[in-house]
């Protein structure tokens, strides 16, 4: 296709994009080989350029279908515009981003690989990432988002506020209107001449296995000049040279009629219109169905879905991929293969007639009442199924359909009969951990508080508090204040219900809490067993995916909290409970728990191997939320190996990969506890040239690959030391807690009471302490334990 596809040579987050052409997972340019040929534009790429010289705002401004997403991601591919920028060339689709709130900068944001996991403004990430940045924005379909549009100014109000914060950056827009920002400079794009639309129309004829010859060209000729120039009007009369002639299609009366009956001081728009309406009415009737059908997705579809909506068209499920097959090949549809599986997109100007088709018809209803109810059957399913071999599979699909996932949600809601169906979609994807896995914690966030707002208060449900529950274990992972809140919400209304103690979801978001706010560690290490009860209640309701994370986030809070027996037992649990389940996903977080198993209480190297068998994983199956955490941890054992240099760099880089992933310790108390500790450990021993390896891998990151590959590398430790000397390896777990509670300090009789054990227990265990270590007074271990070990606890 020639106009607004950047499917056609280039989809964000691709799954084939090079390392050097991402960032985020997002390609920063296309590549020099188009899958279809560009044709007629070189002025128009050397009137861009100069532009950008002077220019920071430049919107390519011209009709629907005359070539302007083409045009842009040909500038982006050219050699002079990417060194031109070096901090990077972005390009971000608008397509399928609805016009209200803050989803404008969220899906820039989103594209730009700022995962949004974080409580904070996605306008604020974005200002941040550029800030320093000598960068190009590209963003692409800007029309319905524009002053005076539907959108009522989204893009006009974010570059207001973004292009004075970020003083380097330079941003190429493609709207159908100017964007009304000041500083804008237009470059308007016009149709193609005669003979361009004619080498354009033997291209696409010649790619279709259909030559053109001279004695055609008349005809040639003739239809170009029919289809005013338009790209998009010359590629869906090409779509037809498989089942038409040249002859047939330049002399087709009804094609004739459109164009020529009727011409408004709009001629352009009515020839497009005109064009996608001739190729319609040259649909065989299921064509037609399918084709208004599938105009409800938002985003894309695959054959699943498509196959669940068309039933209420009155078409059999056995003719949808022979249907769907016949649409790409006559330019309706654009197929987008990934992997093995296959997605379908329409342009927005075929979606919109498709859309007007439906209204005409007056079967909106029924449709989006059938989309939505496929969105709420494969989020039910996928909650059901990710724990398991299709888990990566299933939580790229669930995040691929986020653009249906919020309209099915924005029809639910709409209605106070289906306000609960809206609810349970939203507490289904957070319960699936999809947004997770792909980064974008915050959607879930959005849609758990808007569905929430539709429900009626008076009549508490199971629905609400889960939802209640997942928002604060969501501002808990976040590090906001919204957490305890929620918290406290959600336990009110389970009171009412009678569920307060047996709630799954309830019981892991106050587990969590426990373990990641609770600043006193004794009272922290109750939540382990808290974790544990939750673990259980989601075994008994069958809900087998989160009982698996409940028991992970136990082994991690054993692993901080607990003892090095405990810790151990509880990591391996998890790790041979996900591979029983051949969970790529989960398995890579149960190898990263043994890794911090092993940093916190074992053998190095054997730390370094899971956690980066743990990155691995993680990199393959296009996690988006783990990679940062494994980087961090790698870093830190590499500081207690004593591999400062190394490992103050990889830190730098994991700090830029939280930054980008919109992930931190700040919030979580026991991540950062231990980084703290490292870090001291690390600077007492390298001095300031800590600070200065910090710095260079904070600068290297710009590739945040590069950092995960450098953590990836093979290690040769065998010079090292296997495991660090502790100064508590000769105690046991209950010796240790004791010591430091006559730290605190704390008489015998005290320890005894806090412990539940008797006072002459508690006098054995001291004795023993004196003796390990040749101590003389309880004085000689408050004094050894405060020196040697809090400074590795703190």
């Amino acid at each position: 296709m020639a106009d607004d596809a950047p499917e056609a040579a280039h989809t964000a987050g691709r799954s084939d994009a090079s390392p050097k052409e991402r960032a985020g997972d997002v390609p920063v340019a296309v590549t020099d080989t188009q899958m279809t040929s560009f044709v007629g534009r070189s002025d128009l790429i050397a009137g861009a350029k100069r532009r950008l010289r002077s220019a920071r705002l430049v919107t390519l401004l011209g009709l629907g279908g005359v070539g302007k997403s083409r045009l842009l991601l040909r500038l982006a591919a050219e050699t002079d515009v990417q060194k031109a920028y070096p901090d990077g060339v972005w390009v971000v689709r608008l397509v399928d981003v609805p016009a209200r709130g803050d989803l404008v900068a969220a899906a820039c944001a989103d594209q730009l690989g700022l995962l949004d996991n974080a409580d904070g403004s996605p306008v604020a990430r974005l200002r941040e990432f550029f800030r320093e940045r000598r960068a190009l924005l590209m963003l692409d379909n800007c029309e319905h988002l524009a002053e005076g549009a539907l959108g009522e100014g989204q893009v006009s109000r974010l570059l207001t506020t973004l292009l004075p914060a970020a003083p380097k950056l330079t941003v190429v827009a493609t709207s159908r209107v100017r964007l009304g920002v000041a500083g804008e400079h237009l470059l308007n794009i016009e149709p193609l001449s005669s003979a361009d639309a004619l080498r354009l129309l033997r291209d696409r004829a010649q790619a279709a296995g259909r030559t053109i010859t001279n004695g055609e060209l008349p005809l040639a000729e003739r239809l170009c000049e029919m289809l005013g120039g338009l790209p998009l009007a010359v590629e869906l009369a090409a779509g037809q040279l498989d089942v038409m002639t040249l002859a047939e299609i330049a002399k087709h009366p009804e094609l004739l009629r459109l164009l020529v009956d009727g011409l408004s001081e709009q001629p352009h728009h009515r020839t497009m219109y005109a064009t996608i309406k001739w190729s319609y009415d040259l649909l065989d009737d299921s064509e037609q169905r399918l084709l208004a059908t599938v105009s409800v997705f938002e985003g894309g579809f695959d054959l699943d879905a498509a196959t669940a909506v068309c039933p209420e068209a009155g078409i059999d499920a056995a003719q949808v991929p022979a249907l769907l097959r016949s649409l790409v090949r006559k330019s309706l549809l654009l197929a987008e293969a990934t992997g093995d599986h296959t997605r379908y997109r329409m342009l927005e100007l075929i979606r919109q007639f498709g859309l007007q088709l439906v209204a005409e018809a007056e079967q909106e209803w029924a449709l989006r009442s059938a989309h939505a109810r496929y969105v709420l059957d494969f989020a039910s399913r996928v909650r059901e199924q990710w724990f398991g071999p299709e888990e990566p599979a299933l939580m790229l699909r669930m995040r691929a359909e986020l653009p249906n996932s919020r309209a099915a949600q924005e029809f639910l809601l709409s209605s106070a009969q289906t306000a609960d169906e809206g609810l349970q979609l939203a507490v289904d994807i957070t319960a699936s951990r999809a947004f997770v896995f792909a980064g974008v914690l915050a959607d879930c966030r959005r849609m758990l508080t808007r569905a929430l707002e539709k429900q009626h208060q008076s009549t508490p449900s199971m629905g609400q508090v889960a939802a209640l529950s997942q928002i604060a274990w969501i501002a808990q992972i976040q590090g906001t204040d919204a957490a305890g809140p929620a918290l406290e919400a959600a336990g009110r209304l389970a009171a009412r219900l009678g569920c307060e103690d047996s709630f799954g979801p309830l019981l892991y978001a106050r587990g969590c809490r426990l373990w990641l706010a609770e600043p006193d560690q004794d009272r922290a290490r109750d939540s382990i067993a808290l974790l544990g009860r939750a673990e259980a209640a989601f075994a008994e309701s069958g809900d087998h995916g989160n009982a698996y994370m409940a028991a992970l986030y136990g082994a991690m809070a054993t692993v901080f909290l607990g003892g090095a027996d405990a810790a151990f037992v509880a990591s391996a649990r998890v790790l041979e409970t996900a591979t029983a389940a051949r969970a790529e996903w989960c398995i890579s977080w149960a190898k990263w728990t043994c890794g911090l198993a092993e940093l916190l209480h074992g053998n190095l190297r054997a730390a370094i191997q899971q956690t980066q068998e743990a990155l691995r994983i993680q990199v393959a199956i296009k996690d988006r939320w783990g990679p940062p955490w494994a980087l961090w941890l790698i870093a830190l054992i590499l500081l207690r190996l004593g591999r400062f240099e190394q490992g103050a760099k990889l830190l730098g880089g994991a700090r830029v990969a939280q930054q980008l992933t919109q992930t931190s310790v700040l919030g979580l108390s026991q991540f950062l506890r231990v980084q703290r500790a490292i870090e001291s450990y690390a600077r007492q021993r390298y001095g300031d040239r800590f600070e200065a390896e910090f710095e260079v891998g904070e600068n290297r990151a710009a590739s945040i690959e590069e950092a995960y590959a450098s953590a990836l590398q093979e290690l040769d430790t065998e010079d090292e030391p296997s495991t660090i000397p502790r100064a508590a390896d000769k105690l046991t777990d209950r010796e240790l807690q004791i010591a430091k509670l006559v730290a605190k300090p704390m008489n015998n009789d005290e320890i005894a009471e806090r412990l539940g054990i008797s006072h002459r227990t508690v006098e054995k265990h001291v004795q023993r302490i004196l003796a390990k270590y040749d101590l003389s007074t309880r004085t000689d271990i408050a004094v050894w334990y405060l020196r040697s070990v809090a400074p590795l606890e703190a």
